[in-house]
């Protein structure tokens, strides 16, 4: 029987508030080598390891518990849920450049700690005043830097070493006193809208009866809205161009086939024509070569923005 006091052994971990105020929340469990979270209710009760298959008291525990059970642990593993929790993750990795990686610790952390590769660090950071100006973002599980240099973490695992970066090893906390709402909003600004189409989407491009025609129609009044409209915000600039762009499909569509259609223009060849109306429409950037969920950023922005028309419509026919 091991005689490990694991609060002896990581007191900034046991002893810090906001791990406290999470403490009695059912979870937690450890992660194996893998960084897979292993069903703690499971190894309680038969010994035998099996991944945790769901987050709730049927696989996790809370802290005390995991804290007597297994002493010995060299980690613990937390779900975090960052809207009931009150408090996000910056995950800096192993690659991130020292620079930067300095520049990030300098952020306002309750708590700062090295990650399991002991080159990265987890930093637990107060919900940024800005939070809830980007709904889009509130909904996504985690926010990448388009490096994959960190990543901020808000419904997601998180593994714990409990092995605090001393302070002497952190820089000068002289940051500016919005660099964290800064920084949340350069990730959270460029979140779109997951793909989830309810329809069956052609991933490659389908035969579209008179496209350039319908092309032509949709591009010809140009852009109705600039980006200085949307105070430099990209991605809101081309989002509401995409819908500009789907109202005017819709249309058009009307038109040409005048309640007779001689083709199935659905939601698939829908999303494509937006697609390439964009493309046509606006302006080129970089950040447009990214892929999501393995398709160009404008046409997997235009797959949800479909999906989601698709959505509202379904509820306003049952409403």
């Amino acid at each position: 029987m091991s005689h490990i006091d694991p609060h002896s052994e990581y007191p900034e971990f046991y002893a810090n508030p906001i791990i406290g105020a999470i403490a009695d929340a059912p979870r937690w469990t450890v992660s194996d080598n893998e960084k897979v979270p292993i069903n703690m209710v499971e190894l309680m009760s038969t010994g035998r390891i099996w991944g945790a298959h769901e987050i709730s008291a049927q696989c996790l525990v809370d802290l005390p518990t995991l804290t007597t059970f297994l002493p010995s642990a060299s980690n613990a593993a937390y779900y975090l849920r960052a809207q009931t929790d009150g408090f996000l993750v910056l995950d800096i990795e192993k690659t991130c450049p020292p620079d930067v990686a300095q520049q990030l610790l300098t952020m306002p952390a309750h708590y700062t700690e090295y990650s399991m590769s002991g080159k990265g660090y987890h930093l637990i950071l107060p919900m940024p005043a800005n939070f809830w100006e980007f709904p889009i973002a509130m909904g996504k599980k985690v926010l990448k830097e388009e490096h994959g240099w960190y990543e901020i973490l808000l419904d997601h695992w998180v593994t714990f070493t409990r092995a605090p970066v001393p302070a002497e090893a952190l820089p000068a906390k002289d940051y500016v006193s919005t660099a964290w709402e800064d920084l949340y909003a350069s990730l959270a600004k460029d979140a779109v809208e997951t793909a989830t189409a309810d329809f069956d989407f052609t991933s490659e491009r389908p035969v579209i009866p008179r496209a350039d025609d319908i092309l032509e129609l949709m591009t010809r009044l140009g852009l109705e809205r600039s980006l200085d409209d949307f105070h430099g915000d990209h991605s809101r600039f081309e989002y509401s161009t995409l819908g500009t762009l789907y109202n005017r499909l819709s249309r058009i569509l009307i038109a040409i086939t005048d309640g007779v259609p001689d083709h199935p223009y659905d939601e698939s060849v829908k999303a494509w024509l937006v697609y390439e109306a964009a493309t046509m429409i606006l302006p080129a950037r970089d950040k447009h070569d990214e892929q999501r969920n393995g398709m160009p950023l404008l046409l997997n922005a235009a797959v949800s923005l479909v999906a989601r028309r698709v959505g509202d419509a379904a509820t306003e026919t049952t409403a």
